[in-house]
């Protein structure tokens, strides 16, 4: 829709650096995200209340909304800086590539503020990130690039390091929320102790577009309208069109990540020119500067001819031999 005369106004008020923050703090939430938010939350206040701690598998490729979801909840808890100590009710750690039990201690030891985070033993180390957690009182970690706990080269799921995740979980009681990519699953189906402890993972995929589910079509375009209504331009764009959504499909591969970089970039130049709405010159220009489109193997769908098909679709995950050992 038209933004209302009074919005119009207000946003001619408003400076050029403010109107692109305000584009670079979009945030869109379709069903799926708003689903897998709703049960991390689920997880956070249930958890004080269970026997067994609540934990959440979220796997996804990438670009697929993983991120938001995690900044979003780390957002609404964030650390209290208190006279004797930090409260730190949720602690998100990025896993560090090739995993070990001692790295992976040192990883979290940092996030928790440790000076000497890579200072003594596995042991020393476990005593004190034990410690630290209940004087940090942590309801919750949120273990980032799970899939560091498949050795990429081997491919083999490492034990030792899940097997100390699992112990640490259960005896501090602290709700889970495990992130990666999709062959994370591989580590929940390998261990079976640390699968234990997680239901069914929660999976955000792309968009999708099959001309034979209408379904998925109109949820792609919701979201493109979505978008539209909070980007602080004057005039409609149009985005939710059935030609513009394809175009779009096509640049992104629906990729929710693909998504807001190409609409963000498009509409930054907006602003810088003047112009009123996204036009199909901005959005060619956008997807040459920020999408890749050559090492995609993918042509501008913003040229003058309708793309016909959506082009190769990427590779980014690798298989997991289903024999594993250690």
């Amino acid at each position: 829709m038209n933004p209302p005369e009074e919005s119009q106004r207000e946003l001619a008020e408003l400076s050029r650096q403010e109107r692109i923050a305000l584009i670079y703090r979009i945030r869109v939430w379709y069903p799926r995200m708003k689903a897998i938010y709703a049960e991390v939350v689920r997880a956070y206040e249930v958890n004080p209340l269970t026997p067994d701690p609540e934990c959440v598998a979220l796997l996804g490729g990438f670009r697929t909304g993983k991120t938001t979801i995690v900044e979003s909840f780390c957002g609404q808890h964030p650390r209290q800086m208190l006279a004797e100590n930090t409260h730190i009710p949720v602690l998100k750690v990025v896993m560090p590539a090739k995993a070990s039990v001692g790295n992976m201690l040192s990883t979290m030891l940092v996030a928790l503020g440790d000076p000497l985070a890579d200072r003594g033993s596995i042991g020393t180390k476990q005593h004190r990130l034990q410690r630290f957690l209940a004087d940090c009182k942590v309801q919750m970690m949120i273990l980032d690039e799970a899939n560091h706990f498949v050795d990429r080269d081997s491919q083999r799921v490492l034990h030792d390091v899940s097997n100390t995740m699992k112990s640490l979980i259960k005896e501090q009681n602290i709700a889970c929320v495990l992130v990666g990519l999709p062959y994370t699953e591989e580590v929940l189906r390998v261990n079976e102790q640390f699968g234990s402890l997680f239901g069914d993972a929660h999976t955000l995929e792309p968009f999708q577009w099959k001309e034979d589910q209408p379904e998925t079509v109109e949820e792609f375009r919701m979201f493109l309208r979505q978008v539209e209504q909070q980007l602080p331009l004057a005039s409609r764009s149009f985005l939710a069109s059935r030609e513009m959504a394809w175009r779009c499909f096509v640049a992104t591969q629906g990729k929710v990540g693909y998504v807001m970089r190409l609409l963000r970039r498009a509409a930054e130049a907006a602003v810088q020119h003047d112009e009123l709405s996204l036009s199909r010159t901005l959005l060619n220009e956008a997807f040459t500067r920020t999408l890749a489109g050559n090492r995609r193997g993918l042509a501008n769908p913003f040229a003058e001819d309708i793309p016909e098909s959506a082009g190769p679709v990427e590779t980014e995950y690798w298989p997991v031999r289903r024999r594993q050992v250690g």
